[in-house]
């Protein structure tokens, strides 16, 4: 198994294409870990819509924002 690490803030416009993008990939074993790092748009209700249908997806919620390398 493998994990994935998507970073994300304030990227309603992109997130469901990318994380459609990570999804369809061949290679089927591994987690999705999404870091939403303090959204103050959809970006999040979005994300753990995808998380819902998916069990793959592991969601963790900054309560500020912490930036990417955090």
């Amino acid at each position: 198994m493998i994990s994935v690490i998507m970073s994300a803030f304030n990227t309603e416009k992109y997130i469901g294409e990318a994380i459609e993008s990570v999804l369809k990939q061949t290679y089927t074993n591994f987690e999705f870990i999404i870091i939403d790092d303090a959204s103050t748009d959809n970006s999040l209700a979005i994300i753990r819509k995808y998380a819902k249908q998916d069990p793959r997806i592991v969601v963790i919620v900054n309560e500020v924002n912490l930036g990417i390398s955090k």
